[in-house]
C-alpha cells in the first residue's frame, strides 16, 4: 500500500475562493476536495493519508518560506509519494505545486508529481525537476487529469521508475538517454519523411522547443548617431566578483560604469558564468563585451555609448527569471533613452 499525501490550493481544497487566497497552510487527515476525485483511481489498497492546503496568494508571496511550511506538514503523515494538484494552466496554483514537489523529492527524499499544462510558467520552470503530467489547460480535463495522475503516483509509491515520456504522458524532461533501435537512423528519418508527405502522423524523435515569437523594433536610420548599451548574460563582474552575482541559476542582474574605460583590461573583469570555459573572456573581457570596439565607434561620432554595463548569468536560469531580466533590462534601458543593445552571449 502506498500512502500518498495530497497538496491543493484553497479553491480545490473546498476551503473559499479568493476571498482565502492569503491563508496560511493546513493539514487535513485523509481526502479533501480534488483529493476525493482522485481517490476513486488510485490502485490497490493505495489511500490519500493526508491533504496539505495552502492558500495562493500566501504560497506566491511567501517564497521558500511557505514552502517550508508545506513541506514540514506533509512529512507529518509519513507519505510514499506527494500528489500535487492538477493545476491546469493556472499561474500562481501551478508554481505553488512544482515547488512543493521539488522541495518534497530534494527534502524529504520522496519521490513527487504533479499535473499542468505544457505552457503554463510552471511547467518551463520545474519540468527539468519533477515528473509533470501533461494536462489539459482549464480544469474542464480534470477527471482525465485525475485518472493518469492516480496511476503515476501508484507507480512512484511503489518504488517503480516512470517510462518513456510519451508513454506516461509527462512532460520531457530535457535529458538525452542512449536506447537502441531495430531500424538505423536514415531509415526512421525517411520513414518520417514520407509519413510526413502522405499527411500520415508521426512523432518526432527530436522534438523542438516552442518559444513565444519577439517582436522586432524598428530599424535605426542608417548613417543616424544612436544611443548603444552593452549586456551580457555572461557573468561579467569586476574581479573578484564584489556583488556575489552566481555562476547559475542566477535571478538578477546588476549594473557596473564603465563610462571612464575604453576597453577591459586583464584581471580587472572577468567571467563568473559557470557553463562555458571563461579562460579567454578573463583573458580579455573584450572578446565576450566589445567595449573597445564600441568605444571606439564612438569617438567616431558613430554611436553614442550607454555609461553602464548590465549583467547576469544565464547558466541554467529558468525561463520565467531570464524572461523578467530581460523586461526590467529593456525598461531600464529604454528610460535612459537606449536605442539598440549588443548582447554578449556564451
Amino acid at each position: 500500500m502506498a500512502r500518498i499525501v495530497h497538496y491543493v490550493n484553497q479553491f480545490f481544497g473546498g476551503l473559499g475562493g479568493e476571498d482565502q487566497a492569503g491563508m496560511a497552510p493546513v493539514s487535513e487527515p485523509g481526502p479533501v476536495g480534488t483529493g476525493r476525485g482522485l481517490t476513486r483511481f488510485l490502485e490497490g489498497d493505495d489511500r490519500i493519508v493526508g491533504t496539505v492546503v495552502g492558500g495562493d496568494n500566501y504560497m506566491a508571496q511567501g517564497g521558500s518560506g511557505a514552502v517550508d511550511e508545506v513541506v514540514g506538514l506533509i512529512s507529518r503523515f509519513d507519505p510514499d509519494v506527494v500528489v500535487a494538484g492538477p493545476a491546469f494552466g493556472s499561474g500562481r496554483y501551478g508554481l505553488a505545486c512544482g515547488s512543493v514537489c521539488r522541495a518534497v523529492t530534494e527534502h524529504l527524499g520522496v519521490p513527487a508529481i504533479t499535473g499542468l499544462h505544457p505552457d503554463s510558467p510552471a511547467a518551463a520552470e520545474y519540468r527539468a525537476w519533477v515528473p509533470v503530467l501533461a494536462t489539459a489547460e482549464t480544469a474542464a480535463g480534470m477527471t482525465a487529469a485525475l485518472e493518469r495522475l492516480a496511476h503515476l503516483a501508484s507507480k512512484l509509491g511503489r518504488g517503480e521508475s516512470l517510462g518513456d515520456a510519451a508513454a506516461e504522458g509527462t512532460l520531457t524532461k530535457g535529458l538525452r538517454r542512449n536506447t537502441f533501435e531495430d531500424l538505423r537512423g536514415s531509415t526512421r528519418a525517411i520513414d518520417m519523411l514520407v509519413a510526413k508527405m502522405r499527411g500520415e502522423s508521426f512523432a518526432t524523435e527530436w522534438p523542438l522547443p516552442s518559444y513565444e515569437p519577439a517582436e522586432a523594433s524598428e530599424p535605426i536610420a542608417s548613417g543616424a548617431p544612436f544611443r548603444l548599451a552593452l549586456v551580457t548574460e555572461a557573468g561579467m563582474v569586476p574581479a573578484g566578483n564584489p556583488d556575489r552575482l552566481p555562476s547559475g541559476w542566477a535571478t538578477d542582474w546588476l549594473r557596473y560604469p564603465i563610462h571612464d574605460r575604453v576597453g577591459f583590461a586583464e584581471g580587472e573583469f572577468e567571467s563568473v558564468h559557470g557553463g562555458i570555459d571563461t579562460s579567454f573572456a578573463n583573458q580579455d573581457p573584450d572578446r565576450q563585451v566589445p567595449l573597445d570596439a564600441a568605444r571606439t565607434m564612438e569617438h567616431e561620432g558613430r554611436l553614442s555609448l550607454h555609461p553602464e554595463l548590465l549583467s547576469t548569468t544565464g547558466n541554467m536560469g529558468t525561463l520565467r527569471d531570464m524572461s523578467r531580466i530581460g523586461a526590467e533590462m529593456g525598461r531600464a534601458l529604454i528610460a535612459d533613452g537606449v536605442q539598440a543593445a549588443i548582447v554578449g552571449s556564451t
